[in-house]
């Protein structure tokens, strides 16, 4: 296995695509970077700059330069003696214009007779495929042979398109609902809760292969290097998935965008060099972090009635992650009570509330089980009149052949993702640089030897895992936090500072003014339209 020592990460995209890339080869090999670190490159939605939309896996998306512009890349890098990292995205597929994804489009049309019906994770027990895409105007057409709802296209399966649009609809393997739906009645597991990024199944022999076809023949030709892999606990079974990756990519350089939390490691037995480092990332932040500005932030974090005031940092990320579980992912939760014998809605309930309780992103059966042991504790204490249905649901959700326990592990860390990452860290204003990915807000500061004793620790373990202080996922870049640090040093300055600027331009919310003022000190100087792009997102 080649490893690399550095990388520097492209977005490849229309406006900047592979021939662009290669034409920078010899300025990454001048800066002394090791290996081209390159995003999503597969056939995505039209115009979509991430690439994480994936709608056709068999060909480099010819708006990213195609297979042409990857051998144009290749060939430049390694004429600059640079290797290639390539961002995969296995989990999900792009679904927003169905007709773009031949698979989607086959499903529809199809149903459960599609041969696509096995590649995507659609509960047909629950009915018609629902897609939530209905507003107000329920009023449907059928267009070029098409049904359509306004710009939306959708098939008409053969033999079922006599009679009006609304009898045509009710013969489809599919069904169009009003969008607000999709919290509640959704029958298709998702990427988090977007709707238009569908989850497949690859742990479907088939489905693997010729998701991973174009990808293989990356490795075979010499076109890469290495992968990251995006979000690797959306997958049923992600150590099986990387032993899969391994024989495809001949024991390639693998990287996993996985999240750990406190002292949990990443699974031994997993074919990876290591995460993507956000574990790293916040160990870093917290040795540049002042400990005396500890309790003078905190008190103001109060003053302004932020959750410090009433509770702590555990308890306010179990309420927002229930939030989520009863709210954006509520079909998710459902149809894991659907998976239950005699289920009832104390079973929706108590399932939400150990996905609210569960204390890491999710369990691996049977590694993990302690995980899935510490929720039911703590779900019991918080709701103890759920204790007899919890005390029900811990042997099938610790059994790994309970389909709803495979479900189970799917689902928390879609709960911890949200609820965490997309909503506390909006809530908890002591030191905001601190609320990042991968990270605890709760640990303020580490001193210098426990850091190094976290990278000798780190380092014994998985000594090639990536080492980063900045990705495209990140709240704020590595200068932004590093200035933000710096309030730690100068409490007192700060909560003056900030409570001049609640004077000149209150906003009625003291906690988000004191995320929003310290991001634009950390970020500044920075354009009106930037600043306000950040606030209105946070």
């Amino acid at each position: 296995m080649s490893i690399p020592a550095s990388t520097y990460r492209l977005q490849i995209r229309e406006s900047f695509d592979l021939r662009a890339a290669a034409r920078v080869a010899d300025y990454l090999r001048e800066l002394g970077v090791d290996w081209a670190y390159l995003s999503p490159l597969l056939k995505a939605e039209d115009g979509s700059d991430h690439g994480y939309d994936v709608v056709d896996h068999s060909l480099v998306d010819p708006a990213r330069g195609g297979a042409e512009g990857l051998d144009e890349f290749a060939a430049a890098a390694r004429a600059n003696g640079l290797g290639i990292l390539i961002d995969i995205v296995p989990n999900h597929m792009g679904v927003a214009v169905p007709k773009h994804n031949a698979w989607w489009w086959d499903l529809l049309e199809k149903g459960q007779q599609s041969r696509y019906a096995e590649a995507f994770d659609v509960d047909w027990a629950a009915g018609r495929l629902t897609i939530p895409v209905l507003g107000d105007s329920t009023e449907l057409a059928i267009v070029d042979g098409e049904l359509a709802y306004f710009d939306h296209r959708f098939p008409i399966a053969p033999g079922t398109g006599e009679g009006t649009p609304d009898e045509v609809h009710a013969r489809q393997a599919y069904e169009l609902v009003h969008w607000t739906r999709a919290d509640t009645d959704l029958n298709y597991r998702r990427f988090f809760a977007v709707n238009e990024l569908a989850a497949i199944r690859v742990e479907v022999p088939w489905v693997f292969d010729e998701s991973h076809a174009e990808i293989q023949r990356w490795f075979e030709n010499g076109l890469a290097d290495g992968l990251r892999v995006d979000h690797p606990d959306g997958l049923l079974d992600p150590g099986k998935y990387l032993d899969d990756l391994a024989i495809a990519t001949g024991n390639a350089y693998v990287l996993v965008e996985k999240i750990l939390e406190g002292d949990e490691t990443l699974p031994a037995y997993w074919a990876a060099a290591g995460t993507t480092g956000y574990d790293a990332l916040a160990d870093v932040d917290r040795v540049l972090v002042d400990p005396r500005g500890r309790a003078a932030l905190g008190e103001l974090d109060a003053r302004l009635g932020g959750p410090q005031a009433q509770t702590n940092w555990a308890a306010l990320i179990r309420s927002t992650k229930r939030g989520i579980a009863d709210g954006i992912l509520g079909s998710e939760v459902r149809r894991l009570a659907r998976l239950v014998p005699e289920s009832n809605d104390q079973t929706v309930d108590a399932l939400a509330e150990l996905l609210a309780c569960f204390p890491v992103y999710r369990s691996y059966l049977p590694a993990g089980l302690e995980h899935l042991h510490t929720a039911a504790h703590r779900a019991v204490a918080e709701r103890p009149d759920l204790a007899a249905v919890v005390e029900a649901l811990v042997p099938l959700l610790s059994d790994p052949q309970q389909l709803v326990a495979q479900r189970f592990q799917q689902t928390s860390g879609m709960v911890m993702a949200k609820g965490v990452e997309d909503t506390a860290y909006y809530r908890y204003s002591r030191l905001a640089s601190l609320n990042e990915v991968g990270a605890d807000p709760a640990e303020f500061s580490i001193d210098v030897e426990e850091f190094h004793r976290r990278q000798v620790e780190r380092h014994g373990s998985f000594p090639a895992s990536q080492t980063t202080l900045s990705t495209h996922d990140t709240k704020r870049g590595e200068d932004t936090r590093a200035r933000m640090h710096v309030l730690s040093e100068l409490p007192s300055e700060w909560e003056a500072t900030l409570d001049e600027l609640r004077r000149r331009a209150p906003i009625g919310d003291g906690p988000f003014e004191n995320i929003l003022w310290s991001s634009v000190v950390g970020a500044w100087p920075a354009s009106r339209e930037r600043l306000h792009d950040y606030a209105e997102k946070a």
